[in-house]
């Protein structure tokens, strides 16, 4: 049975002082006091055990967070770029972190909102096994443009992985309906399955010229002084039922399934031109952090919401018929936390979700029949995602 702290443990919580740690190459980090405060815990009511994984962001100190489910750090490790996206997996038995780090030296597509670097894998004790960049497959120059992105990153072992990148690139099958400048730049999305150091699937975006007409944001393909990021891919997620990959495109409001072997879309939901009838009130917006869960028979949104049409933040959940093309089942629940208009995710656990806000700076578990919050921690860092393991 899980009872609720008391009120002298809640106030230890909520000033809790964090530790900041002297970086070792491949080891975890000594820990030394410090004063800063980077979170604080201002609601407790019995969450649900489970571990909490953060990755505070941060241009000159991006800091991991191993908490309990109370919020009391298990594990601080402070790394000195931009770190993001801190994932737990389970490889043969063994246990694997992931999470990705900015180079100051990488290649950065002006005004593009993208963190380029390598994703980082790790053992149980953060000790650095493999960091991860873009291979050289196609028409891929690496030399100019090894940096993979922040977004989103999956491990299905030590040896097999995917990664996904923006890729600067000049197009010429722009729809003329769009007015596309002779020498427009695109942020091409590139999705990279590699299985023991090579590439076995690649997937580029900009061979779908379908998407440059659905794109309702960075798509000013008439000026060729901007780069065109008419996509932006920020999840990806691999149905089991079948292996392929669901993955969401902030910029075009829309969720695609793509064919993990011929890179054929399966089935597109939301945007504009959705294969399933979608009401008003279904529709998306921004949205990140596409997954499933009931057992794999429930997508499962973390729906940003958008500043002017519509500013405030929804986790939403569908049941799909692929086959006929229909939504079978919707919900809809409305964070009661301040509009995240960027990042963000969340994870649907028994009766809760668990909600990392993005850039509103919260983490909230909260149990979405009754409303009532199990747990808030405010930041004063952005945190891309927040998991619970």
């Amino acid at each position: 049975m899980k009872t609720t702290l008391p009120l002298l443990a809640l106030a230890a919580v909520a000033t809790l002082l964090l530790y900041s740690c002297k970086k070792t190459s491949n080891a975890p980090a000594t820990t030394t006091p410090t004063t800063d405060t980077l979170f604080t815990v201002t609601a407790l009511n019995s969450p649900e055990a489970g571990q909490i994984f953060l990755s505070l962001d941060n241009a000159s100190n991006g800091v991991l967070f191993v908490l309990d489910q109370n919020g009391l750090i298990q594990k601080r490790v402070s790394l000195g770029p931009t770190v993001a996206n801190l994932q737990k997996w389970t490889v043969n038995g063994q246990v694997r972190y992931t999470y990705s780090q900015s180079d100051a030296n990488g290649f950065k597509i002006p005004g593009v909102s993208n963190l380029p670097g390598y994703e980082v894998v790790c053992d149980s004790n953060f000790n650095v096994l493999q960091r991860i960049q873009l291979s050289s497959y196609g028409t891929l120059n690496t030399s100019e443009q090894k940096d993979i992105d922040g977004h989103d990153f999956i491990l299905i072992d030590d040896n097999h992985y995917i990664t996904e990148t923006y890729y600067e690139k000049t197009v010429n099958n722009i729809p003329s309906s769009l007015n596309p400048a002779s020498t427009v730049t695109v942020a091409a999305i590139i999705i990279q399955e590699v299985q023991n150091g090579s590439v076995i699937w690649q997937w580029d975006g900009t061979n779908y010229p379908e998407f440059y007409t659905t794109s309702v944001e960075g798509n000013g393909f008439s000026d060729s002084t901007v780069v065109a990021d008419y996509m932006h891919l920020n999840s990806m997620y691999i149905d089991p039922r079948d292996n392929n990959l669901i993955c969401s495109f902030r910029n075009m409001d829309q969720v695609i399934k793509i064919n993990r072997q011929t890179g054929a879309i399966v089935w597109r939901l939301g945007g504009s031109n959705s294969d399933f009838p979608i009401t008003s009130d279904q529709q998306f917006l921004r949205q990140h952090c596409v997954t499933l869960t009931d057992s794999n028979q429930t997508l499962l949104v973390f729906d940003d919401g958008e500043a002017t049409q519509r500013p405030s933040t929804r986790i939403l959940e569908f049941k799909l018929d692929e086959t006929g093309h229909t939504i079978t089942s919707y919900k809809a629940f409305a964070v009661p936390e301040p509009f995240t208009g960027y990042e963000g995710s969340v994870q649907k656990r028994g009766d809760t979700y668990f909600i990392g806000g993005g850039t509103a700076n919260y983490v909230l578990e909260v149990n979405y029949n009754t409303s009532q919050k199990l747990l808030e921690i405010q930041q004063k860092e952005t945190s891309y995602r927040a998991l619970k393991y």
